[in-house]
């Protein structure tokens, strides 16, 4: 069974009492939402700039936010066309675009994930990752490790000992965006590629 096809399969799995439900992570209302059946944590945070790109058939938002703290967080929305699908495991996904050496899974929760990604020469950046379905990627990263926290720890998963030196923090606009895709990535590596079709031939 491929691993994309995940939500799906738990979403009728967990009418059977089979597995657990699935969280959700979005922007409303200026303020980053993660939610898991009832129970909601919400991260004020108000938006100040966006910016899209195009990579055929990636389709990138980059949105910058500023929270209460008055750092900066990034909310990163990849959605591909209907004929594309993420070739690669999040995990691996996140190692290709943040070009990162190290990173440690430090909690998991209804299909969101969090990991502690070392940047060569930056530090340790929190970050969160949704895959939802096939065709689309969500990533916030920036948060401090009690931001983190505040975000998890409503919605009663367990969180590993994290990573305290050297930790992300971002507070200039103009470098907050950490990613770094390209064609290159996308197309060539490849992070994604064509959905396949039945054979219909004899």
């Amino acid at each position: 069974m491929r691993r994309h096809l995940l939500p799906t399969v738990c979403a009728s799995l967990f009418l059977l009492g089979g597995c657990v439900p699935y969280a959700q992570m979005q922007m409303e209302n200026n303020a980053v939402v993660l939610a898991l059946e009832t129970v909601q944590s919400r991260l004020e945070a108000v938006p100040l700039r966006q910016k899209r790109i195009s990579f055929i058939s990636l389709y990138l938002t980059q949105t910058i936010l500023k929270t209460k703290s008055d750092n900066l967080l990034v909310y990163e929305n990849a959605e591909l066309d209907s004929n594309y699908e993420f070739r690669q495991t999040v995990a691996r996904t996140l190692d290709i675009v943040f070009e990162s050496f190290q990173k440690r899974a430090v909690a998991s929760v209804g299909g969101i994930e969090a990991y502690q990604v070392v940047l060569p020469k930056r530090g340790v950046l929190n970050v969160l990752v949704q895959e939802k379905g096939i065709f689309n990627l969500t990533l916030l990263y920036g948060m401090s490790n009690a931001q983190l926290k505040e975000m998890l720890i409503p919605l009663h998963t367990k969180i590993a000992s994290l990573i305290e030196k050297d930790v992300i923090v971002l507070h200039h606009p103009d470098n907050a965006i950490l990613t770094k895709w390209d064609v290159i990535k996308v197309r060539f590596y490849p992070l994604v590629g064509r959905v396949p079709r039945p054979f219909n031939g004899l």
